[in-house]
C-alpha cells in the first residue's frame, strides 16, 4: 500500500493521528481525483480504435493511474468502514450490514489490486520479452498473487461474519435493528451515505444487503463455511509472508477469528439455532474489526 494512504490509517486499522473527519477528507478526495480521471480519459481519447502510437502511450500511463486511484480509493474505504469499530460507531445490532459493506469494498479492491499488479507484470514482460513463454511461466501467470489471497482472507471472515449475523437475525430473532427512532434503511443511509454518494461500489444499496441477506439460514452457513476458507487461506499464506511480521501477525490474528467462528458455528448447528436457552455476543478478542462469536447456554 502506498505512503500516502499508511500516512492516513495505519495497516492494523487504527487512527494515525487524524481525526474521523479527515479519514472523510482524504476519502472524497480520492473518489473526486478517480472520477475525474476516468472523465478525462473518456474526453481525451475516446474509442480505442482510432489511437496513434503516440496517444497509445499515454493511454496505458493514464491506465495504470486510474486503476492505483481506484485501488487506493477502495483500500481507504474499506479503512474508513474499519475505524468505525474501533471508534465504537456501531451497534452489534448493525455488525450485519457493515461486514457486508466492508465484504462489497474488499472485493473491488482485491480486483484492483490484482490489475494493477497483470497490468505491471505485463508492461514487465513486454521489457525482457521472450520468443516463447515456457509452461511454466504460463502457470505461474494464472496463479493468483499471495497479496490478492490475502486480501482474500478479510473477504472471507467479513462475508462469513455477514451471514453468521444474518442467520442470527433471520433464525434466533437476535441482532435486529428495531430502535424506536430509526429504520434499519435509515442507520444504512447514515452509515454509509459519503460511500453511497460516490458509488462505492457501484450498484450497490440497502436493497442489495437486504437481498443477499434475507435468506441466511444454518444449514447453508455449515455447507459453504467461510470461515473455513479463511482459516486455510491464512494458514497457507503463512511462507509468503514469512519475512513481513506485520502481516504475520495479521494472519495470526485471521486464524484465530476463523477457528473461533468456525467453532462457535458448528456449536450453534449443533445446539440447534432456535434453543432458547442459545446466547450469542460478539468480542473484539482477537482482532480490532473482525468479531469472535461466544456462544453460551444461560
Amino acid at each position: 500500500m502506498s505512503e500516502l494512504s499508511a500516512l492516513v490509517i495505519c495497516s492494523s486499522g487504527a487512527v494515525s493521528g487524524c481525526s474521523l473527519h479527515f479519514v472523510k477528507l482524504i476519502l472524497c478526495c480520492f473518489m473526486f481525483i478517480s472520477i475525474q480521471l476516468e472523465l478525462a480519459f473518456k474526453t481525451e481519447f475516446g474509442e480505442m480504435s482510432s489511437i496513434t502510437n503516440e496517444e497509445n502511450v499515454c493511454v496505458k500511463l493514464s491506465k495504470h493511474i486510474l486503476i492505483w486511484v481506484e485501488e487506493q480509493t477502495y483500500w481507504i474505504a474499506s479503512r474508513f468502514l474499519m475505524l468505525g469499530f474501533e471508534l465504537e460507531l456501531y451497534s452489534p445490532s448493525e455488525y450485519c450490514m457493515v461486514y457486508w459493506y466492508i465484504y462489497v469494498v474488499l472485493i473491488k479492491l482485491a480486483e484492483k489490486h490484482h490489475l494493477k499488479m497483470v497490468m505491471s507484470n505485463d508492461t514487465g514482460k513486454r521489457k525482457g520479452k521472450k520468443k516463447r513463454d515456457s509452461p511454466k511461466d504460463v502457470a505461474r501467470d494464472y496463479q493468483i498473487p499471495p497479496a490478492v489471497l490475502f486480501l482474500q482472507c478479510h473477504i472471507s471472515l467479513a462475508e462469513g461474519l455477514t451471514m453468521l449475523l444474518a442467520a442470527l437475525r433471520n433464525e434466533n430473532r437476535v441482532f435486529q435493528s428495531l430502535g424506536p427512532f430509526n429504520t434499519e434503511h435509515e442507520i444504512f443511509i447514515q452509515h454509509f451515505e459519503l460511500l453511497q454518494q460516490a458509488c462505492i461500489p457501484d450498484h450497490i444499496s440497502y436493497l442489495s444487503f437486504k437481498d443477499t441477506t434475507a435468506y441466511a439460514q444454518f444449514s447453508t452457513l455449515v455447507m459453504y463455511n467461510y470461515f473455513k476458507d479463511a482459516l486455510r487461506l491464512a494458514k497457507e499464506l503463512r511462507s509468503s509472508f514469512s519475512n513481513d511480521p506485520d502481516r504475520m501477525a495479521e494472519l495470526r490474528k485471521i486464524e484465530q477469528v476463523a477457528e473461533h467462528n468456525g467453532i462457535a458455528l458448528n456449536v450453534i448447528c449443533r445446539v440447534g439455532a432456535l434453543d432458547p436457552s442459545l446466547k450469542v455476543s460478539f468480542e473484539f478478542n482477537h482482532h480490532p474489526y473482525f468479531a469472535t462469536a461466544v456462544v453460551r447456554r444461560s
